[in-house]
């Protein structure tokens, strides 16, 4: 049987070596031996590596020398120039951060320079200033004697057809109608203005109403800067044809009343009034107080909404804070010890008949001096 022998190293044996098996020819096979022994401690190059251990343990280092047998006792590793660190200190292992995936996410950007902020101007110099407008009345004009007291119930049109004029001339150029929608509004209790704009299908013309709350506007000033304020809504609709509540057209026709009028305060976009309820309920546990405009809440069936502790209702205040003392005409007292008096005495008559009735009597008691 042929005995095939391959070698580990390609470059130097191409081919396999096929040995026939012949008893007689022992010196051919002594020297194939020889030949074999020679290729395997012949000195290899440096930078060929093997690919398998070839001894048969492979946790045997490999010696320096390969010309030496592997399973030498006397042989000895050779350690090449570099010296291992032995007597010094051993280091500590430093464990080296992870790589980032993204680097782009985390840059290491210096900081920049510290900017200081613009000192503003503040609102007192603005409100310094004048808008040398003739025949302007906008400063302090919840001071004038026309706009005060009983005076401002009375004079209440006026001033804001005053400040409708005054502002078409100064602000909007007299583009706005000469004769705008501006109605009071008794039911918004906490809104201060409103301006509902509207497009007839028609005509194809743009309308605009502005609502005036009456009860949160009582005062001149508080006219002035909600009129200021949805004039401005009114503006952008009827010249730019945009209704966007607050958007960059509103702004600009505010700005344009501040620049035209230095003496308003800042048109902005929601109010901070201090609503001015006539009747006032205290709560007896937290002192929480709720405001009304009539005496809605019955103290008996309702209580406070954080506590849940009594009301109480308290004694009527003015605007300046004095307290309101409760007064009853003499004619409203006479009216109520009397009414039930005369009403059975004239069973068929009406209540006209039944007060002009009183009021007679109560005129000969006032004459006689028997109230």
């Amino acid at each position: 049987m042929p005995i095939v022998i391959i070698s580990d190293d390609d470059s130097d044996v191409d081919l396999p070596v096929i040995i026939e098996d012949s008893a007689s020819d022992e010196d051919q096979l002594a020297s194939i031996k020889r030949e074999m022994m020679q290729f395997t401690i012949s000195p290899r190059n440096s930078s060929d590596t093997p690919s398998q251990p070839l001894s048969g343990n492979p946790s045997q280092p490999l010696s320096g020398n390969p010309s030496q047998p592997l399973n030498d006792p006397e042989a000895k590793l050779e350690i090449p120039g570099e010296k291992m660190p032995t007597d010094g200190e051993v280091l500590p292992a430093v464990d080296q951060p992870k790589k980032r995936k993204c680097k782009t996410k985390h840059l290491c950007v210096p900081p920049g320079k510290l900017v200081n902020p613009s000192t503003p101007i503040p609102f007192s110099f603005c409100r310094n200033l004048n808008c040398n407008i003739p025949g302007c009345f906008l400063r302090d004009i919840e001071k004038l004697k026309e706009y005060t007291g009983r005076n401002f119930k009375r004079n209440k049109d006026e001033l804001v057809r005053r400040l409708y004029v005054l502002f078409n001339e100064t602000v909007f150029d007299k583009k706005l109608p000469e004769k705008l929608e501006i109605c009071w509004n008794k039911k918004m209790l906490r809104t201060a203005g409103l301006c509902s704009s509207t497009h007839s299908s028609k005509t194809a013309k743009r309308q605009t109403k502005i609502d005036i709350s009456l009860k949160v506007c009582d005062s001149a000033d508080r006219i002035r800067d909600t009129l200021a304020h949805e004039l401005c809504h009114a503006a952008s609709w009827l010249l730019n044809g945009i209704r966007t509540s607050h958007g960059y057209t509103w702004k600009y026709y505010a700005r344009k009343c501040n620049l035209a009028h230095p003496e308003l305060p800042l048109v902005t976009r929601f109010h901070n009034y201090k609503i001015n309820y006539k009747i006032y309920y205290e709560c007896t546990r937290c002192k929480a107080r709720i405001g009304r405009y009539s005496r809605s809440l019955d103290t008996e069936r309702s209580v406070c909404t954080s506590c849940k502790g009594r009301l109480v209702l308290l004694p009527l205040y003015r605007k300046d804070g004095t307290p309101i003392k409760p007064h009853v005409r003499p004619f409203a007292k006479y009216v109520k010890q009397h009414y039930r008096i005369v009403r059975k005495r004239m069973r068929n008559a009406t209540h006209g008949d039944v007060m002009r009735k009183l009021s007679k009597g109560y005129f000969i008691c006032k004459k006689n001096n028997t109230l």
